[in-house]
């Protein structure tokens, strides 16, 4: 459970909430941050790892290469 509280405060979540040990999905909605994933193929079947994740704030310290803008969310 420590690992899902360390996302939700990176990635801005309420920390009230966080401290009360309670997740709202409307209090989800907006979160900004960066995520690393990765892609394997394990026995046949694609899955996706996430490999790491950090504060929206952290963009350019993680990734120098990166655009200067989290403006969007990519889906793939």
């Amino acid at each position: 459970m420590w690992k899902l509280s360390w996302f939700l405060r990176d990635f801005g979540y309420d920390t009230e909430l966080l401290g009360k040990d309670e997740i709202d999905d409307k209090a989800l909605l907006g979160l900004k941050g960066v995520l690393k994933v990765s892609q394997a193929i394990v026995h046949g079947i694609s899955v996706l790892n996430l490999d790491g994740f950090a504060a929206a704030a952290r963009w350019q310290e993680l990734s120098p290469d990166a655009p200067d803008s989290l403006s969007g969310s990519e889906v793939a």
